[in-house]
């Protein structure tokens, strides 16, 4: 447990994991677009403001967090990437790039034997780690991914390094494309329909700290999005919650995000059954409004974001999807 707390705080604290009509709808796998060579070398800088310097097109691509790896898929680098994160298990192909090991345990030695060209490294993971892969001489972006304009800003940057820029602004266009099919559902409701819900991002039951998306992440965007009112709305980015305040907002719904790791099965029933005395007179858990969703579509800011508000919406408006 405590191995699963400190995962949690890694991924919560420095991380700051929409829409189409039809849920688990995967784009095509785009073919990256030929550009002019004349665009290499280009230096680049990532969202911490430290450049990277990229000689020629990428060939030899490590990614370092499952939210990468699958906006990387999504351009169509597919044969491009020679090594991951063991988070990253979409899409199935990942099954059969090289592992690396997980945010604690990354084998660099490992990573050194694939000459990688390009390293692309999450907040979640870069800490010690970015600034170490760049002291032994490789090219590193290291992206941050706390709201949707961030999400869109990493797509567009990984398009412009790698020579799919055409893809890039593709998937973006299919993903807005997507949030807005969502935005006209939620279109007719009046604010007395849009219930207060509790979205959690992580759970940690031997210290009863609750996580929730709090003000200024994409989960309280996703919630707006979807005709929702953030409980959360007065925790700054991913905070832990008092149960004090969850008593006190008294939402109308619980969303849990069940992935395994960040939030486990037990976790859910926890809530669900009101399992502490505090959750007892909860309106969702008296009500049957404590809702499972997948939480590898929202855990992972990337292309699969869309995916995240479909499920959010029909979690708390099961009426408008009879």
């Amino acid at each position: 447990m405590q191995m699963k707390h400190i995962a949690i705080i890694a991924l919560l604290v420095m991380m700051a994991v929409v829409i189409s009509g039809c849920s688990g709808t995967v784009t095509p796998t785009p073919t990256p677009t030929p550009v002019p060579a004349s665009q290499y070398p280009m230096t680049v800088y990532d969202y911490y403001n430290e450049t990277a310097t990229i000689a020629s097109e990428p060939q030899r691509i490590v990614s370092l967090s499952a939210a990468n790896t699958e906006t990387l898929f999504a351009l169509g680098l597919s044969s491009k990437i020679v090594g991951i994160d063991d988070n990253s298990d979409y899409p199935a192909e990942t099954k059969d790039v090289v592992h690396l090991g997980g945010f604690a345990t990354l084998n660099y030695e490992k990573i050194v034997s694939l000459n990688p060209d390009l390293i692309v490294v999450q907040d979640i993971v870069g800490g010690k780690t970015a600034p170490r892969l760049r002291e032994m001489g490789f090219q590193v972006i290291e992206v941050k991914n706390t709201n949707m304009t961030m999400v869109r800003k990493n797509i567009e940057l990984l398009g412009k390094v790698t020579n799919t820029v055409q893809n890039a602004t593709t998937l973006i266009a299919d993903m807005d494309r997507k949030i807005a099919g969502v935005s006209a559902k939620m279109a007719g409701l009046n604010e007395s329909q849009k219930p207060t819900v509790l979205l959690l991002t992580g759970f940690v039951a031997s210290k009863s700290q609750i996580y929730p998306y709090g003000n200024g992440t994409y989960g309280d965007e996703l919630l707006t999005l979807t005709g929702g009112k953030n409980a959360a709305s007065d925790v700054i980015m991913y905070a832990v919650i008092s149960n004090e305040a969850i008593v006190k907002a008294d939402p109308d719904y619980i969303v849990i995000p069940v992935d395994g790791k960040m939030c486990t099965e037990s976790d859910y029933n926890y809530f669900k059954n009101g399992s502490a005395p505090w959750m007892k007179d909860l309106k969702a858990v008296k009500n049957g409004k404590v809702v499972r969703v997948d939480g590898t579509l929202f855990l992972r800011a990337g292309p699969r974001l869309p995916d995240a508000g479909l499920a959010l919406a029909r979690a708390i408006h099961p009426e408008l999807f009879q």
